[in-house]
């Protein structure tokens, strides 16, 4: 798997220093935020590979996330993490997002992530 530059985005704490350790184990430089605007922030002053968000976020939706950060990096790879079926939200983006289905373990992380 070649090193990714991930943003990665999760409003639980302890799950988001959780998985930012195992993907860093991994070889990956990850930039952790807790939120869609502290992530958009990120966007706007530094590159990322691959945006891996939650759906449900406080504040603007995992959804709303990704439609912004495609239009401000329209090469970023976007995957969002969600326990819901998001067909019809996604087919009303109109873009190629992957989804991980929550819970998920870290297989399916490394699966989704090595494509």
């Amino acid at each position: 798997m070649p090193t990714l530059n991930l943003l990665y985005v999760e409003d639980n704490a302890i799950l988001r220093a959780t998985i930012c350790e195992y993907l860093e184990d991994l070889g990956h430089a990850v930039t952790a935020r807790g939120n869609a605007e502290e992530a958009l922030a990120a966007l706007a002053t530094q590159h990322f590979d691959v945006l891996l968000s939650d759906v449900s976020l406080p504040g603007r939706s995992g959804l709303e996330l990704v439609r912004e950060a495609a239009a401000m990096q329209p090469a970023l790879r976007l995957v969002l993490a969600t326990g819901h079926t998001l067909d019809r939200e996604l087919d009303q983006l109109g873009l190629p997002v992957q989804l991980l289905a929550k819970p998920f373990d870290l297989d399916a992380l490394e699966a989704v992530l090595d494509v």
